[in-house]
């Protein structure tokens, strides 16, 4: 009885305050959080982990050694991902970025990628932006990918300093913006160890790369790379 009173409720609640898709803004169904089932097979998937995706490795290829370079969805401004991105960062929706790991992972999982790292460690956020905030992320991501791929998230990583935004600015300015933002934590976790670096977008790669260099110094066994989306 008191379950079907929950659910009248609810339909009530939805009727005048309606759960809406964060891509397409239509209602969602019972029980779907954040993304309709539309919009979730309308991700433009690069599926870059079953085949090479050329533009997205060679953001990274020839500045720093690297197993893969793993991303989950084509980022297109005014898309259905930047909606989802700016929710995530932008609108205190941080099991978006749960779930997204969640869906990865799967497909990570039916890629064969279970076996490939032995911890994942989100790029992190300066303490001043994390608490404004409430929370990072990409540990948001990373969380989501641990769940299904069975494997630990490590704050390896620290933002000593808070740089300026990466936007507008050129490939170079990016690099220098946060050369020396990053130090390692965990050092004795972190050796020997191959390491999924993860973040929400990759556009240049510069802090993918800033970080990547803090974690080889600390003598990890190997390095790869996942985000949520790569520019074009």
């Amino acid at each position: 009885m008191q379950s079907k009173l929950n659910l009248i409720l609810n339909d009530f609640v939805a009727l005048f305050f309606p759960n809406t898709c964060i891509g397409c803004r239509g209602s969602l169904p019972n029980g779907v959080q954040h993304i309709c089932p539309t919009c979730q097979y309308d991700l433009p998937k690069t599926n870059n982990y079953k085949e090479d995706v050329p533009h997205i490795r060679q953001k990274l290829v020839g500045s720093i050694p690297f197993n893969h370079m793993l991303a989950y969805l084509h980022f297109q401004k005014k898309g259905i991902v930047q909606h989802v991105l700016h929710a995530l960062k932008y609108n205190h929706k941080e099991d978006v970025g749960v779930l997204l790991g969640r869906w990865y992972g799967h497909d990570l999982l039916l890629g064969g990628f279970q076996n490939e790292f032995d911890m994942i460690v989100p790029v992190p956020l300066h303490v001043s932006k994390q608490r404004k905030r409430g929370y990072n992320q990409s540990e948001a991501f990373a969380n989501g990918l641990s769940e299904v791929l069975k494997m630990e998230v490590c704050n390896g990583i620290t933002r000593v300093t808070a740089s300026e935004t990466q936007t507008r600015k050129s490939r170079v300015e990016r690099q220098e913006n946060v050369s020396t933002v990053f130090k390692a934590e965990n050092s004795l976790l972190l050796k020997d160890k191959r390491v999924l670096l993860v973040d929400d977008v990759i556009t240049t790669g510069a802090t993918l790369l800033a970080c990547g260099n803090v974690l080889q110094e600390v003598g990890i066994k190997a390095l790869s790379f996942g985000v949520i989306a790569a520019t074009n």
